[in-house]
């Protein structure tokens, strides 16, 4: 499995020609490691007197962070698995005719659900945009910087998700899933743009540089 490899030996498979670890596992990576930024955030404002209002936030985020930080490491070896269903439709025999139509519906099959499964990394990935902004509003303050990482390392994480579900949309041939899949693409996209500038508006509000 890939979420057990050590650092040194995931990238070394990244940078190798080995299909994987890819793009989407990468993009699911991003997004957990951003989590994990902003649940050491929570774990750096819990039960300090200072935070003392922000207690019962600061538990339900991380509450949130924790669901999200494991569903998007479960993702680094299902983007794989994906990867690994297509392959296996196209090493299905095709001797016949039958065979050759049975294969070709197993491709298509396989290549939605691999869609699918990118595409649910980014919902992740958008949903770890949205944790980030809780965090900078009520987390500890001198953790900022990593409350701010948080928010572009999922947004990182979405746009490598989404260009692995448009890869694998333009190899479908039907129309009507592709155009259902598109338009949730598009508009994972256009809300990531507008929780990247709160995020940035809201980092920058709380980084103060002294002059």
């Amino acid at each position: 499995m890939l979420i057990n490899k050590s650092i040194t030996d995931f990238v070394d498979d990244l940078a190798s020609d080995s299909p994987m670890p890819g793009g989407g596992g990468v993009a699911a990576l991003a997004g957990a490691l951003g989590t994990g930024l902003g649940l050491m955030v929570c774990s750096l404002t819990e039960g300090k007197e200072k935070f003392k209002d922000a207690q019962g936030a600061i538990a339900k985020f991380k509450q949130e962070g924790m669901r999200l930080k494991e569903e998007l490491l479960r993702g680094i070896d299902g983007d794989g698995n994906s990867y690994l269903g297509i392959v296996n439709a196209y090493k299905l025999p095709k001797s016949t005719e039958t065979e050759c139509n049975s294969r070709k519906q197993a491709v298509q099959e396989a290549t939605k659900e691999a869609a699918r499964f990118s595409l649910s990394v980014g919902q992740n990935c958008l949903q770890v945009m949205k944790f980030a902004i809780d965090v900078i509003q009520y987390g500890n303050p001198n953790a900022v910087s990593e409350s701010f990482a948080c928010g572009l390392l999922a947004y990182a994480g979405i746009y490598s998700a989404l260009v692995t579900v448009e890869i694998n949309l333009a190899s479908i041939q039907d129309q009507r899933f592709v155009n259902e899949i598109l338009a949730i693409d598009i508009a994972v996209k256009e809300e990531a743009e507008v929780l990247k500038e709160k995020i940035t508006g809201e980092a920058a509000n709380r980084i103060v540089i002294a002059k």
